[in-house]
């Protein structure tokens, strides 16, 4: 059986930076509690007038190919599995599906190409369709990308927010990034992806929904924080059961690193204490992007682990758990050795 392993890693920021305090400050309404000081969030990434999902996806995507050994023309599949879906603009487009503009533009002539959604798991859904299509021999290689052009649902909250208790107040801790990867087919248990597995508990899907204002013209999140913060105690628990479905053991001290969801700094600190407390070990020392990016959706774990790459605080050998949680809601657990991965200074 063949196994797979990231191949290559790219990632797109965009270069204007907006800060906590400066978006709180377009506020009529300011809230009565520090954004700041509760999220750990500085500052983050926002787009420019003329770069949306798609834009941002295929510069992360040709960037992904700089440091990658496969040329564009020999990707087997690319998968786009972005949460916001603007092209042209500010439009939200569902067809044509965006990964065949991706595959047009890059020049991946025989890749077949399609769109997948999953809330914040979707690239990790990608990674989990890529690593079972390779493992089954039925493809070599392929690209997972994304591209979140989250900030217009935090000017939608900036504008309609009145109350002091409201539901798009985690919309304001949202940031724009583009994130791509590929795994191909030459891993091996010293550099490859060990498991990948999700779960979903739909009876909490309507805790967060991503959809039209229902005030106003443009996106808006609307997200019960306090239930799905609570909802989050289910999370080591759901990570011991999808290992031993698979005939495993989860023991998080046996990884370097960990790399939870990016929501906000006391959101990540409670998720490692009740891992930690469920498991009863040390755990892996846990990786941030967060105070300097926010929460970046399905980016968000390629974001934190490209800027370790970037800073040489992550090397090749590295064993990684990647827990990635979603509004669904959806939790998952990825184990991976990393090779040596060359990424961009990205700023």
């Amino acid at each position: 059986m063949c196994k797979a392993r990231i191949e290559s890693l790219g990632l797109y920021l965009p270069i204007r930076r907006q800060t906590t305090s400066a978006l709180v400050g377009q506020m009529e309404k300011q809230p009565e509690f520090d954004l700041e000081q509760i999220t750990g969030i500085q500052e983050r990434r926002v787009r420019a007038e003329d770069e949306d999902s798609y834009s941002l996806s295929l510069r992360a995507a040709r960037d992904c190919l700089a440091h990658s050994a496969i040329r564009a023309e020999d990707l087997d599949v690319i998968i786009f599995t972005s949460i916001t879906r603007f092209k042209d603009g500010l439009t939200f487009q569902f067809e044509p599906a965006i990964s065949m503009h991706l595959k047009s533009q890059l020049g991946a002539v025989k890749a077949m190409s399609f769109d997948i959604s999953n809330a914040c798991a979707g690239m990790f859904t990608g990674v989990y369709i890529l690593d079972n299509m390779i493992r089954a021999g039925m493809v070599k290689n392929g690209m997972i990308v994304s591209g979140e052009c989250l900030t217009p649902g935090a000017q939608t909250a900036v504008r309609e927010i009145k109350d002091p208790i409201d539901d798009q107040f985690a919309t304001l801790t949202v940031g724009d990034s583009g994130a791509a990867c590929i795994l191909d087919d030459r891993g091996t248990e010293e550099e490859g992806i060990h498991f990948i597995d999700l779960m979903t508990a739909a009876d909490l899907a309507t805790l967060c929904f991503g959809m039209p204002s229902n005030q106003n013209p443009g996106i808006a999140m609307y997200t019960k924080t306090k239930q799905m913060h609570r909802a989050s105690k289910y999370l080591p628990i759901a990570l011991e059961k999808l290992h031993r479905c698979n005939q495993r053991e989860l023991k998080p001290n046996e990884f370097d690193f960990i790399i939870t969801h990016q929501v906000s700094l006391p959101s990540i600190f409670f998720y490692l204490q009740v891992i930690q407390e469920h498991f009863q070990t040390e755990m892996p020392t846990a990786l941030f992007s967060v105070q300097e990016f926010g929460n970046t959706a399905t980016t968000t774990h390629f974001v934190a682990l490209h800027r370790a790459l970037q800073e040489g605080r992550v090397q090749a050998g590295a064993r990684i758990l990647f827990v990635p949680m979603a509004s669904g809601m959806v939790v998952g657990c990825m184990s991976a050795t990393l090779g040596k991965l060359e990424v961009s200074d990205v700023g």
